[in-house]
């Protein structure tokens, strides 16, 4: 009998091991739903219109969105620890940890920011998102 029941246990536990793999993948390409990708483009908006006036504000506001957009896919921790287990999503990760590194100094500092610097940083965090999946 138990040379019976062998054949069938085997293969509930491989349906068991290929549906856990199944969701472990689905969970790592999570798309965004569409209520976040509203959030997302609403709250970009917000960002690039406050620029001009407060870049540094759009900054923060920026590395917000991309913090939010990173836990929407399943990466956990600060952004720093998000950025670098998403590393290989980004086509210039180099170019986010300069924006993040940036927010950073406008978060801690009260010093002024050069403009060319901030758009620099703008245009990555929108890079970012778009990398990750965001319409904007």
């Amino acid at each position: 009998m138990f040379n019976e029941l062998l054949p069938i246990v085997v293969l509930i536990i491989l349906v068991f091991i290929l549906l856990l793999f199944v969701y472990v993948k689905y969970k790592q390409r999570k798309v965004f739903s569409d209520r976040d990708l509203k959030y997302l483009k609403m709250h970009w908006n917000r960002v690039i219109s406050e620029f001009d006036n407060n870049p540094k504000e759009s900054i923060l506001d920026a590395d917000i969105l991309l913090d939010f957009a990173l836990s929407k896919k399943g990466f956990e921790g600060n952004l720093g620890e998000k950025l670098k287990s998403a590393g290989p999503r980004f086509s210039d990760i180099n170019g986010i940890w300069r924006a993040h590194k940036l927010r950073n100094r406008v978060a801690h500092e009260l010093s002024d920011i050069d403009e060319s610097e901030a758009k620099r940083a703008i245009k990555c965090f929108k890079n970012a998102l778009k990398d990750l999946g965001a319409k904007l």
